[in-house]
C-alpha cells in the first residue's frame, strides 16, 4: 500500500451514515495498526467534536485562512482507545459564530487560498507523522467547499442509501461533479449504507433485488459498488453511538466495518 492517501467520504444529502462509517472505519484501521488522521470537512454542520466529546483551542477553518499550522489542530486519541496504530482528530468548530462567517466567505480568491493552504498542510501532515491514511468527512451536497475538499483527495466513497431520491440524487450528482474530478485523479466507489436485511423481517426483498440494483447503479454511474451495510436500529437509535466496531468489535456491524477496511487498503 502506499503512504499518506487521502480518502473523502461525501454523500447526496444527509442521513446516509457518512459520519459513522468513516469515523469507524478510521478506527478500526488504527485498531489494527495504521497510522489515520481523521478531518471534519462538514464546516457547515461539523458533528466530529461532538462524536468525539472533544475540544480545540482553533480549528481547520482556521488553518484554511492561514492562521494555524494544521499540527496545532490535532487531537491524539490512540491511547484511550488503546489503539495500536495512531488516530489524529482535527476538528471544524461547532459555533454558530464560525459557521456562519464561512458561510459568507465564499468567493473565488478564498477558496482557491484555502485549498492551496489545505494541500501544504495536508502534505506536512502525511510526511510529520508518518501517515497512511488522511481521511476527510465532507458536507452533504454541492456546497463550494464540500466540492473543493473532494477534489484534494486520491478516492471518494459515495456513501448513499438506496431510496429513489438518494439513488437519483446522486446519478446526478455523479454526472454533474464526480466524473469531472475524474480528470484530476480522483477515483469513486459506491458504498451502500442501511440497506434492509439485518433485521428478520418478512418480505423486504432486498437479496432478490440486490444484484439488480448494485448492476443498476454501477451501470448508470460507471463505478463499482464496494460494500453494503445493512441498518442496525441499536446502532441507528443509540443516543450516542459510538465507535461500534471498537467498543462491541462482535457486533455484526463491526464484522462488516472490518470487510470494508480490507477492501479500502486493497484500493491504494
Amino acid at each position: 500500500m502506499s503512504k499518506g492517501k487521502t480518502l473523502a467520504f461525501h454523500s447526496y444529502k444527509g442521513g446516509t451514515g457518512k459520519t459513522t462509517l468513516i469515523t469507524n472505519l478510521a478506527a478500526s484501521l488504527a485498531r489494527d495498526g495504521k497510522r489515520v488522521c481523521l478531518l471534519d470537512f462538514d464546516l457547515y454542520a461539523p458533528s466530529l467534536a461532538t462524536y468525539f466529546r472533544k475540544k480545540s483551542n482553533c480549528y481547520l477553518y482556521d488553518v484554511l485562512n492561514g492562521n494555524v499550522d494544521i499540527s496545532e489542530i490535532l487531537i491524539d486519541v490512540s491511547s484511550e482507545l488503546e489503539l495500536s496504530g495512531k488516530l489524529l482528530l482535527g476538528l471544524s468548530s461547532p459555533d454558530k459564530e464560525d459557521v456562519q462567517e464561512i458561510e459568507i466567505r465564499h468567493d473565488l480568491k478564498w477558496q482557491l487560498k484555502a485549498v492551496r493552504r489545505f494541500l501544504s498542510a495536508k502534505k506536512a501532515l502525511i510526511e510529520d507523522y508518518d501517515l497512511d491514511y488522511v481521511f476527510l468527512d465532507t458536507g452533504p451536497g454541492i456546497r463550494y467547499w464540500s466540492i473543493n475538499t473532494l477534489a484534494t483527495a486520491d478516492i471518494l466513497l459515495l456513501t448513499m442509501k438506496i431510496s429513489d431520491m438518494d439513488i437519483e440524487g446522486t446519478k446526478k450528482m455523479s454526472a454533474d461533479i464526480y466524473d469531472s474530478l475524474k480528470k484530476f485523479g480522483l477515483e469513486y466507489f459506491i458504498l451502500l449504507n442501511k440497506v434492509p436485511g439485518a433485521a428478520p423481517i418478512e418480505d423486504v426483498g432486498w437479496e432478490e433485488s440486490e444484484f439488480t440494483l448494485i448492476e443498476e447503479l454501477e451501470n448508470d454511474m460507471n463505478t463499482k459498488v464496494i460494500g453494503t451495510i445493512p441498518c442496525y436500529c441499536d446502532i441507528q437509535f443509540n443516543r450516542h453511538e459510538f465507535l461500534f466496531s471498537i467498543k462491541k468489535p462482535s457486533h455484526p456491524f463491526s464484522k462488516k466495518i472490518v470487510e470494508l477496511s480490507k477492501i479500502i487498503e486493497k484500493l491504494f
